[in-house]
């Protein structure tokens, strides 16, 4: 059974690293999901690390943007599986930009899609 945790190092926080993402990742659209990528030039402990984020203009009540915020995070720990063990490190950002609120389930169903277009394209 793999890791089913989100642990602290898996987090991007570090801002230097948050914008050489924005700067210098690729960016593609899944669903309702903006996703940002690069391999980071940085040592990692683990496979990757995540960010989410939920537009202010969109939701403007932070109880909205923090259920989305929470529902991209766990959808990420419950579709990542092994995508990131043994290969170069990678930094992530999921930014979701639907107008409504979605469902776990159809989150998930996304972010699996997206997650395999990243582990394929990294590997090129």
């Amino acid at each position: 059974m793999s890791d089913q945790r989100f642990p602290r190092e898996e987090r991007l926080k570090l801002r230097n690293r948050i914008s050489e993402l924005f700067a210098h990742g690729k960016r593609f659209q899944q669903g309702p999901i903006s996703v940002l990528w690069m391999v980071s030039p940085w040592p990692l402990e683990r496979g990757a690390q995540v960010m989410v984020g939920a537009p202010k203009r969109r939701f403007k009540h932070a109880v909205d943007r923090n259920r989305i915020k929470r529902l991209l995070r766990e959808s990420y720990r419950l579709e990542r599986l092994d995508h990131f063990q043994d290969k170069a490190p990678l930094l992530l950002a999921f930014l979701y930009q639907g107008e409504q609120p979605v469902r776990l389930d159809e989150l998930r169903q996304h972010m699996a899609e997206a997650l395999a277009k990243i582990a394929e394209r990294a590997q090129k």
